[in-house]
């Protein structure tokens, strides 16, 4: 009996370390995804003179989950809600933090680019885009060089630690 709860520990230990892992790759994914789908939205606004709402349609076809989701959800927003594009970007936004794996900088900076959608001209749009892109840009090759640094440590350490815990319960 004991041998089977110490596998246990160590099974769920170590399953710790992998979702820590993943985690790390989950945001360098979504980071790349977010910037390909701002960049779609740059090309369908600013060189398609596309509508807002489905140009984000158009772009959400392009991209995975769970970014095409934020793209599709403002876009269906758009259509149905009686107000202005940035107060319905930033109520997206807020639903998507339970799904998204972005620190908070990353998340002012997606506000902060939504403030000026259909505000402003599509010249001042589009500024406001590239530097969101820049700043996102800068983000997923941290996030890149910190998943490098600490993937392998995550899962190796949440194996450890099981092994340390089994030892301490015998």
């Amino acid at each position: 009996m004991k041998l089977i709860g110490i596998v246990l520990v160590i099974l769920a230990a170590t399953a710790i370390g992998w979702e820590w892992a993943r985690r790390l790759q989950f945001r360098t994914k979504q980071l790349r995804d977010i910037r390909s789908g701002l960049e779609a939205l740059e090309t369908e606004m600013v060189y398609g003179l596309t509508p807002l709402q489905e140009a984000c349609s158009r772009v959400a076809g392009q991209l995975r989950e769970p970014a095409a989701f934020l793209f599709r959800d403002f876009s269906l927003s758009l259509g149905r809600e009686e107000k202005l594009a940035p107060d319905v970007w930033e109520s997206t936004l807020k639903k998507m933090k339970r799904v998204l794996e972005l620190k908070q900088g990353e998340w002012d900076v997606l506000s902060q680019f939504g403030r000026t959608l259909g505000r402003q001209d599509l010249e001042n749009q589009r500024k406001h885009l590239r530097l969101a892109l820049t700043y996102l840009e800068q983000q997923e090759k941290e996030a890149r060089e910190n998943q490098k640094k600490h993937e392998s440590m995550y899962k190796s350490l949440g194996f450890l630690c099981g092994i340390l815990l089994a030892l301490i319960m015998l």
